[in-house]
């Protein structure tokens, strides 16, 4: 290691902002007497859908239980198959496996690391044929009922060319929007493109409220279902309910948002915007000091709309870089600085490798991004002292 000054106090990739308005919000909600489902829930679900435009908006206590209920409200069985790609969460790909539906993996773009219209034809030639207008999956014989595109660290999918293929084929569009809040594509928020669009509140991402997530649609049936099976198939929610009497009409989950929660989330929205600026101002700053450093491959801006910058993902070339990323994350934790790596694609799990029988050799692009990307840190609390030791160590180390 080089002499140069090493931080006192370690920098993880996320970290959350928490205000001392979010503060009291939560505090005061606590006092109410509301502390599940109630009153601070409609008003996040109503200031988030003004926000991002859409009719409907379905508070939940996680993405991947939107994601879930969706695929439930569009009827999903195991008789079925939903495409999304290689590279995401395991979330995306788990609740597919809920309804023993078939997940088909396309592979992704090798510069923007996202699902395209080339990669989805390319698994569809491959994997799928044409019966009666929509797609079959040849080894199974499922019908390809949905298509989950996924906003990976805030770079938005072509939401066009995506939709038009979809109704092509007579398949619903559900965005894994859990990197993508506040994204705009094309000039129209992220929340209205698909047939539903989901949201994480997870700790690190663009807001939170500790756990959380929200689902978007323009369909009031939809939402109104979701609204249903979110709180165990109650017709009545209980905030609302006139009275004692409610009435299960549907198989429904314990997926629902609380108050205190809820609270946390109405001032992270206020502050929304101030947390997207900084991030993409440290995003543009990364760029400007790391981009002619040989062996590294930056994120680019969002060429049809603005990126959320959720993460700050970068790609470490060792036949031409000093180090591998194995050595460049070594070397900047000696730093006392935190990285992650986003994702882990869903072949190479062996749950997923076993049950589904992938292979990596069908998705060399996924292969050869996860051989060489790392996070590195990237929130809205970062000083520019953050940032600096940041750039200084990856100059000093690379």
């Amino acid at each position: 290691m080089s002499t140069m000054s090493i931080r006192k106090t370690f920098l993880p990739f996320a970290l959350p902002s928490i205000s001392e308005e979010a503060i009291e919000e939560v505090a005061n909600t606590l006092r109410s007497g509301w502390v599940t489902s109630g009153p601070k829930v409609k008003q996040f679900e109503s200031l988030f859908a003004d926000f991002v435009n859409s009719k409907e908006a379905i508070s939940l206590n996680s993405a991947t239980a939107g994601l879930h209920l969706c695929l439930e409200a569009i009827g999903l069985s195991e008789n079925d198959a939903v495409i999304t790609t290689a590279v995401t969460f395991t979330a995306t790909v788990e609740v597919i496996g809920y309804f023993k539906a078939q997940p088909l993996l396309t592979d992704i773009d090798p510069i923007t690391n996202l699902m395209t219209i080339e990669t989805i034809q390319s698994l569809v030639e491959k994997e799928c044929k044409v019966t009666h207008g929509n797609l079959i999956h040849k080894k199974t014989n499922k019908v390809v009922k949905a298509i989950i595109p996924v906003h990976l660290a805030g770079h938005t999918c072509d939401m066009e060319g995506i939709i038009e293929f979809a109704k092509k084929y007579n398949m619903y569009v559900i965005e894994d929007a859990a990197h993508a809040f506040p994204a705009i594509h094309k000039g129209k928020m992220i929340g209205t493109w698909g047939d539903f669009t989901v949201f994480s509140f997870y700790a690190t991402k663009g807001i939170t409220t500790g756990e959380g997530g929200m689902v978007t649609t323009e369909n009031h049936k939809m939402a109104e279902r979701l609204r249903r099976t979110r709180l165990h198939g109650i017709n009545r929610e209980v905030y609302l309910r006139p009275g004692w009497y409610y009435e299960v009409t549907d198989l429904g989950f314990k997926y629902n948002m609380t108050d205190v929660a809820a609270a946390l989330g109405v001032v992270q929205l206020k502050e929304a915007n101030y947390f997207w600026n900084r991030r993409t101002e440290i995003a543009r700053t990364y760029r400007r000091e790391l981009q002619t450093i040989p062996g590294l491959k930056l994120p680019v801006e969002d060429e049809n709309g603005a990126h959320s910058w959720h993460l700050y993902r970068m790609e470490v070339d060792p036949n031409i870089a000093r180090v591998n990323r194995e050595k460049l994350v070594l070397e900047l934790h000696k730093r006392n600085i935190g990285t992650s790596l986003h994702f882990i694609p869903i072949f190479e799990h062996s749950y997923y490798k076993n049950t589904y029988n992938y292979f990596k050799e069908d998705y060399l692009n996924s292969a050869f991004m996860y051989e060489r990307i790392l996070s590195i840190p990237l929130f809205a609390g970062m000083t520019n002292e953050d940032v600096k030791d940041v750039i200084n160590a990856i100059k000093d180390i690379v």
